[in-house]
């Protein structure tokens, strides 16, 4: 099958790229052809086997330009083609299976700014554009039940499937020497809890540091703008080997004011390592205690309190690496393309 895939990076930089870069990559092992349409692509992937690019110009003064002119200049690439089956990846149309892996710009508002009386022009583009994108598609794919519950809600969806994210299980996965060696560079002696993703101020950061129980230290992994030192907390930056500290920490702490399914959540686990996160995390549905889902300072250190170090040693890191297993990059590829054809039937 000749399919198009639609957005606007072709990177491994978050969440939704790293899905379309592993899922390209599943479709030409597959025996298809996968042509992105998009309008960057990382300089070491430009070379990418049996993949085909098609460059999308935008108008970047403004965000409500770039998002106007990413529209207009997806749909003209799309209709110079013919194609079997076309997959959305973000706010574009004239596709027939859109994966909404940022769930509803609605939802993220209300759970991000909950006193705000206010919208941009941007928001409000990237509403109509969210709605616009769900209603063209014949199938919405979703990648957890919190996002399903979005789409339906704030933008109507008729038919919304949910397919969760997979994890490589083999980059991800528990090495007792290297986490010894990561600790010793580090200079951690005590319990170690890792606070991965970019973003700060969305993903909770303020909430993990006021929440840090003493004795533990708190690294922080990502790129965002400056954040006031903390005794006990370590900024790590941003990292091209995120396992490497999964593997030597004793947690993940992610208090998301909204995610529709945190991939760090699901390679934590992989690594053996228990996370605790809010119920505006998709990832919250495959954890293995009800207790690790809460809201709020004295909730996240409370939890906290419960977890013993030790990662894939104890029970808990042993049965997060368990139900991990069951959440590989094949199945969730295999279940996508499944539906891609689907929406592709006239």
């Amino acid at each position: 099958m000749k399919i198009a895939l639609v957005h606007r990076r072709f990177t491994t930089n978050g969440g939704t790229e790293r899905y379309l870069v592993g899922f390209a990559r599943w479709l030409v092992a597959a025996g298809h052809q996968p042509v992105v349409l998009c309008n960057e692509v990382r300089e070491d992937l430009r070379a990418e086997p049996g993949v085909r690019f098609v460059h999308l110009p935008l108008w970047r003064p403004t965000p409500f330009l770039k998002l106007t002119s990413l529209w207009i200049s997806a749909s003209r690439a799309l209709g110079a083609e013919s194609w079997d089956a076309v997959m959305g990846f973000g706010r574009t149309g004239g596709h027939q299976l859109f994966r909404a892996g940022g769930g509803s710009h609605v939802a993220a508002l209300r759970q991000e700014h909950p006193l705000r009386r206010w919208l941009s022009p941007a928001d409000w583009l990237e509403m109509a554009i969210d709605r616009r994108a769900v209603h063209v598609a014949r199938i919405c794919i979703a990648n957890s039940e919190l996002g399903a519950r979005g789409l339906r809600q704030d933008y109507g969806a008729k038919r919304v499937e949910v397919v969760y994210n997979g994890v490589d299980l083999e980059r991800f996965s528990p090495d007792p020497t290297q986490r010894a060696r990561v600790r010793d560079e580090l200079g951690v002696q005590g319990p170690l809890a890792l606070f991965v993703g970019n973003g700060f101020r969305r993903k909770g950061l303020d909430t993990a540091i006021a929440a840090l129980p003493a004795g533990w230290t708190l690294g922080v992994v990502g790129n965002d703008a400056a954040w006031a030192a903390a005794p006990g907390v370590r900024f790590l930056g941003g990292q091209r080997e995120p396992e490497r500290l999964l593997r030597a920490a004793d947690l993940l702490v992610l208090p998301t004011r909204y995610d529709p399914f945190a991939n760090v959540c699901l390679e934590a686990m992989a690594c053996g390592v228990p996370v605790i996160t809010t119920p505006w995390n998709g990832a919250a549905e495959v954890l293995p205690e009800p207790w690790m889902t809460v809201e709020g300072v004295e909730a996240t250190r409370a939890a906290w309190s419960r977890v013993e170090p030790g990662g894939i040693g104890t029970a808990l890191g042993a049965r997060s690496r368990a139900i991990a297993e069951g959440f590989t990059t094949g199945r969730s590829y295999e279940r996508a393309f499944e539906l891609l054809r689907a929406a592709g039937v006239s």
